[in-house]
């Protein structure tokens, strides 16, 4: 299922109305791009820009997600390391993994606490990937933490719009 039932907290009305979608089968990274990895594309594309925040040690420690990429430079990194952006249904059925709750992890603040870093528990930063639970397939950061691009445009941006705090 995609989307979100009318009666969850949080929902906003353009996560509705839920519906089934079928995708085919499809590949994932485990966690976000960090700097690290955003780093080797940097130097084997000199011509591309560096993030506004690269030089800023709050957020570029080296298995910090990357953060501040345009979506092109998403679209560019994606097309360099021999993947695609997922699309929105792809990322929402990727988060779920499977789970009907308003997290991977439940329904509640403190189930987030267990899955992702959020406005309540960041500190106002990022955080290193990998530190939160996994979703049952394995996926970290899935909630939380940074927005990811997406390859579809949803409602004029194209960032995972579901499955987030």
């Amino acid at each position: 299922m995609m989307g979100s039932p009318p009666s969850e907290e949080g929902r906003l009305d353009s996560e509705g109305p839920q519906h089934e979608a079928r995708l085919p089968d499809f590949y994932m990274g485990r966690y976000p791009v960090t700097n690290e990895e955003y780093g080797r594309f940097l130097k084997d594309n000199p011509k591309v820009e560096p993030p506004r925040y690269w030089a800023d040690r709050q957020f570029n420690q080296s298995r910090q997600p990357m953060v501040d990429v345009s979506w092109e430079d998403a679209q560019r990194y994606a097309s360099w390391a021999g993947l695609r952006l997922a699309s929105e249904t792809e990322w929402e059925y990727a988060c779920r993994a499977g789970t009907s709750s308003r997290f991977y992890t439940g329904d509640t603040e403190k189930d987030l606490d267990q899955a992702g870093w959020y406005e309540k528990n960041s500190g106002n930063q990022t955080h290193p990937v990998r530190e939160k639970a996994p979703n049952a397939w394995g996926l970290y950061d899935m909630h939380g933490n940074v927005w990811e691009w997406v390859e579809d445009d949803w409602p004029g941006r194209r960032e995972a719009p579901s499955c987030r705090s």
